[in-house]
Formats: C-alpha cells, structure tokens, sequence
C-alpha cells in the first residue's frame, strides 16, 4: 500500500494558485489547523501481522516498521494486539491501560508498572 506524500512547499503552492495574496504565515496556521482535526479521526484501518521472535520483548511498529510481507505500517494509533501460540491460537494481549491488569517484567518478576491507589 502507497502512502501519498506531498511538502508543505507543494501545498503553499497550491493555495497560492487559487489564492495568491495569502500571507504565508497565515497558510501555514491553516495546515496545522488541519494536521490537528484530521489527527481527530480515525482515517486509516488496517491489519498487519509481524513476526515476533525468541527473547523480543520490544518491536518496532511506529513509522519504521514494516509488517511480514515488508509493507510499512505507518502506525499512529494501536488498538489492539493479537498473539499467535505454539498451538497456532491467537491470544488478546490487553491494553496497558486497563489498570485492572496485573503486569510483570518477563526478567525480574516485579511489578512493570506501579499503580498509584
């Protein structure tokens, strides 16, 4: 899958077609304007599979990160993760956010996380 890229240069160009007096700090308020709602919206859903890996604990997922057929992920928000077993079953790894969770370290067995009370 492409992800269209375009500069702020080609944009500023753009509108000064249509609208050749706009100031240029004035365009540039109106593209982060727009960079802010649209971050509001979920504009891209997508599947991916990635391989995981003996002693892993962390991967990459973010911008440089690239799924099992090398297609990037250009991931800006996760919302859920499934993980496969040796049995070929997949298992839902709970959100961090749910303090109702009990989290170790895989290395020490201390709490990964302390929650406040």
């Amino acid at each position: 899958m492409a992800i269209h890229k375009i500069s702020v240069k080609q944009i500023v160009s753009r509108i000064r077609q249509v609208f050749p007096d706009a100031p240029e700090n004035y365009i540039l308020m109106l593209i982060n304007d727009a960079l802010v709602e649209l971050g509001m919206y979920n504009v891209k859903d997508m599947k991916a599979k990635i391989n995981s890996y003996v002693d892993t604990m962390w991967y990459n997922i973010g911008d440089s990160g690239v799924n099992t057929v090398g297609d990037s992920l250009r991931l800006n928000k996760l919302f859920r993760v499934d993980y496969m077993d040796s049995d070929g079953d997949y298992i839902q790894i709970p959100r961090l956010l749910d303090t109702n969770i009990l989290l170790n370290d895989a290395d020490t067995g201390e709490s990964a996380i302390d929650f406040a009370t």
